[in-house]
C-alpha cells in the first residue's frame, strides 16, 4: 500500500474514512494474505509511526509489534493515536522500559472508542498526555484490555493516568504512577459509569483534588489484588475513592501510605455508594481524619475481613454516614499512644456493626474505650482469624538495614533526622494476601514508643520491610519518633516483644562515612523533580518534609523574578506534593519557557529546573 492511498483517505472526511477503512481492510485481509488470515505490521520496519499502524492500516485479528524506542513528535507521531477498530493487539517486542510512547504534553496518548475485548495495548511506557479527560489512555464504551503497561507522568482535568467512560475495560498488571487530576478528580484512574476490571496494578504517586489513585463515579468495578501507595489527594479519598452510587468490590488490595488533605486517606465512601471492601491490607494511610475507611453522605460500605492497621484511625463514619458493617476485621494499632485513641469513630445515631473483629484486647471495657459513638462489638474475636490478612504467626528476626535497598545490616550508629529501614523475617500468617508486621520502636525519651507497620515483600514470602523517622518529639501517625541527640532505639516484633533490634544515636554534626550518608538524608527536607516534565496545563512538585515544620515553594522565571508563591506555611511532615497550574500571582497564564521551583526551610533551599511548553 502506497502513501498517496493513506493520504487520500485520511482527506475524505470522517464518514469516509470510517466507511473506507473496515472495506480496505477487508480487501487487504482477503487478496493480500490466503484465506484473509491476520497480519502482523512491525513498527518501524513495515509503518514509519504507531498512528499509521493503528489508524490506517490494522483490522481486526492484526498484530502491531512495536520495536525499542522513543514514539513522539519528533519520530513522526502525532497525537492522540485513535483505534477505530476492535481485535487489533498493540504490543511492544521488548516491554514498557525500552519502548516508550511520549504524547509530550501535545494532547492525550490513546483514544480508544468502542472496543472489544479481543483489543490489546500491552508492553508501553506511556507518558506525556495532556487532555481534559485521560491524558494516558481514554476509553469510550470499551471492553479492550490495557496490560504489562507503564502509565506515568500524564494530566488529564479527570482520569490523569486513564479515564474509562462507560463499558468494562480490564487494566491488568500496569504500573500507573505519577499522573496528575490536579482539578477533579482520578490521579491514576478515573471510572465513570463503568464496569471496569482493575487488577494486579501497580498504583503510586498519583494526584488529584479526589481520589488521588482510584476514582469511581456512579460506577461498579472490580479493583482486586492491587498495591495502592503513596498516592495523595488535596481533599479526601487519597488511595481509593467512591462517589455517587458506586458499590465496587474492593478486595485482597494493599492500600498502603497513601495522603488525603482532609480525610478518608486510605478509601473513602462518599453519596450514597455501597463497596464491598474484603480481605485488604489497609495501614499506614494519613489524613486529619478517616485513615483506613471513611463514610459520608448515606454511604453504606461493608468492610469485613481486612487488616486495618497503623492508620490515623481505623473506621470514620461522618454524621451524614448511612448505616456501615464492619465486622470479621484485624482492627487495632492505629494509633499507637499512651492516652486513649478512637480505633472507629461514628458520628451518626445509626447503631454500627463491630461484630467478630479482633482488637487485641477481649475484655469489653477495653473494647468499648476504642470504640466512639454507638456501635454493636459483642461477641469480640478472641483470636486472629485464619481466614483474614494478620501479623506473622512467628517472627526469626528483627533487624535495621543500612539504606532503602534492604541489601545489608546497618553498621553505623545513626543522627536525628536519618530514617530506619526496617526489615522483619517471619511466618506468613495467610499465603493468598500481602500482609503488615506491625513493630514497636520505642526510644529513652519516649519508652511508649509508636506502632509502624511494615509490609510483606510478596504473597507468602514471610519477609516485611517498612520505614520510620527519629526526630526531636514523636508523631504516631507520620511514624516518627522522638529522640535525644545520644539515644538507643529499641524495634521490637509486635507479634513478639522477645524479638528486636536495637540502634545507638549519636550527635549530629558528627562526621560519618558515605555508606551512611544517605540513610542521613531525611534529616533535611527534599525536593523531588516535578512530574511531567516539560509540562503544559499543570504539573505536580512532590517534596519530603521531616517533621512538622515552615516551608516555602516559590516559582521563578529563567530572570529570576518570583512568578509565584505556592506554598508559605507551616506543613506536616511525610511525603505530599503541590499543583502549580502554570499561572503567576495574577492568576495569569505564564509563556512557555524554563522555570525554577525554589523550596526553602530555615537550614536550606532547593531549586529544581522546570519547562512549560505550549
Amino acid at each position: 500500500m502506497k502513501n498517496g492511498g493513506r493520504q487520500k483517505w485520511a482527506r475524505g472526511g470522517w464518514l469516509q474514512f470510517s466507511i473506507a477503512v473496515p472495506i480496505v481492510c477487508s480487501l487487504l485481509h482477503l487478496f493480500a494474505v490466503p484465506g484473509g488470515q491476520a497480519w502482523t505490521w512491525h513498527v518501524p520496519d513495515d509503518l514509519g509511526t504507531i498512528k499509521e499502524a493503528i489508524e490506517y492500516y490494522a483490522c481486526a485479528g492484526d498484530t502491531v509489534r512495536v520495536a525499542p524506542g522513543v514514539y513522539d513528535t519528533s519520530s513522526g507521531e502525532i497525537f492522540p493515536i485513535s483505534f477505530f477498530l476492535g481485535g487489533v493487539v498493540l504490543m511492544s517486542d521488548s516491554g514498557p522500559l525500552a519502548t516508550i510512547i511520549d504524547g509530550g504534553s501535545t494532547g492525550r496518548v490513546f483514544a480508544c472508542d468502542n472496543l472489544d475485548s479481543t483489543t490489546v495495548i500491552a508492553g508501553f511506557t506511556i507518558t506525556g498526555g495532556d487532555a481534559p479527560r485521560g491524558g494516558g489512555i481514554l476509553c469510550d464504551s470499551c471492553f479492550m484490555r490495557i496490560q504489562n503497561n507503564v502509565i506515568r507522568g500524564n494530566s488529564a482535568r479527570s482520569g490523569g493516568g486513564i479515564y474509562c467512560n462507560y463499558g468494562a475495560p480490564r487494566i491488568i498488571a500496569n504500573h500507573i504512577t505519577e499522573n496528575v487530576s490536579p482539578d477533579w478528580c482520578g490521579g491514576g484512574v478515573y471510572c465513570f459509569h463503568s464496569t471496569a476490571v482493575i487488577e494486579d496494578n501497580m498504583v503510586t504517586r498519583n494526584t488529584a483534588t479526589f481520589g488521588g489513585g482510584i476514582f469511581n463515579d456512579n460506577s461498579n468495578t472490580t479493583i482486586a489484588r492491587n498495591v495502592v501507595e503513596g498516592n495523595c489527594s488535596r481533599e479526601s479519598g487519597g488511595g481509593l475513592d467512591c462517589y455517587m452510587n458506586s458499590s465496587p468490590t474492593i478486595t485482597q488490595n494493599v492500600v498502603i501510605g497513601n495522603v488525603a488533605g482532609t480525610n478518608g486517606a486510605g478509601i473513602a465512601c462518599c453519596y450514597d455508594c455501597s463497596p464491598t471492601i474484603t480481605y485488604n491490607t489497609i495501614v499506614c494511610n494519613v489524613g486529619e481524619y478517616g485513615g483506613g475507611v471513611r463514610s459520608l453522605g448515606n454511604s453504606s460500605p461493608k468492610v469485613r475481613s481486612n487488616i486495618i492497621v497503623d492508620n490515623v484511625d481505623g473506621v470514620y463514619l461522618t454524621s451524614n454516614s448511612g448505616a456501615v458493617t464492619a465486622t470479621g476485621n484485624h482492627l487495632y494499632l492505629n494509633t499507637h499512644c499512651e492516652t486513649v485513641e478512637n480505633e472507629v469513630v461514628n458520628n451518626t445515631l445509626h447503631m454500627l456493626d463491630l461484630t467478630d473483629n479482633f482488637w487485641l484486647v477481649t475484655d469489653s471495657s477495653s473494647i468499648d474505650s476504642l470504640i466512639y459513638g454507638p456501635a454493636r462489638y459483642i461477641p469480640p474475636r478472641m483470636t486472629a482469624s485464619e481466614e483474614v490478612p494478620g501479623e506473622p504467626s512467628a517472627v526469626a528476626s528483627v533487624t535495621v538495614m543500612a539504606d532503602k535497598t534492604y541489601g545489608s545490616l546497618l553498621r553505623e550508629s545513626l543522627q536525628l533526622g536519618d530514617t530506619l529501614y526496617i526489615q522483619l523475617i517471619g511466618d506468613d500468617w495467610n499465603s493468598a494476601f500481602i500482609e503488615p508486621a506491625m513493630v514497636i520502636i520505642s526510644s529513652h525519651k519516649d519508652p511508649h514508643g509508636i506502632g509502624v507497620a511494615l509490609v510483606e515483600t510478596g504473597a507468602a514470602t514471610g519477609v516485611y520491610r517498612g520505614v520510620a523517622g527519629l526526630g526531636t518529639i514523636s508523631n504516631d501517625s507520620r511514624n516518627q519518633l522522638g529522640a535525644n541527640p545520644n539515644d538507643t532505639i529499641v524495634i521490637r516484633a509486635h507479634v513478639d516483644p522477645m524479638i528486636c533490634d536495637t540502634v545507638t544515636l549519636q550527635p549530629t554534626g558528627v562526621e560519618r562515612g558515605d555508606a551512611d550518608r544517605e540513610n542521613r538524608e531525611s534529616y533535611f527536607a527534599q525536593l523531588q523533580q516535578n512530574c511531567p516534565n516539560p509540562f503544559s496545563r499543570g504539573t505536580s512538585i512532590w517534596f519530603t518534609l521531616p517533621a512538622n515544620m515552615h516551608v516555602q515553594i516559590t516559582i521563578f522565571d529563567s530572570g529570576g523574578r518570583l512568578v509565584r508563591t505556592l506554598v508559605d506555611g507551616q506543613r506536616l511532615p511525610g511525603y505530599q506534593a503541590v499543583y502549580w497550574n502554570g499561572t503567576d500571582k495574577h492568576a495569569r497564564t505564564v509563556g512557555a519557557g524554563i522555570y525554577f521551583c525554589e523550596l526553602s526551610t530555615d537550614d536550606l533551599h532547593l531549586t529544581k529546573k522546570m519547562i512549560r511548553i505550549r
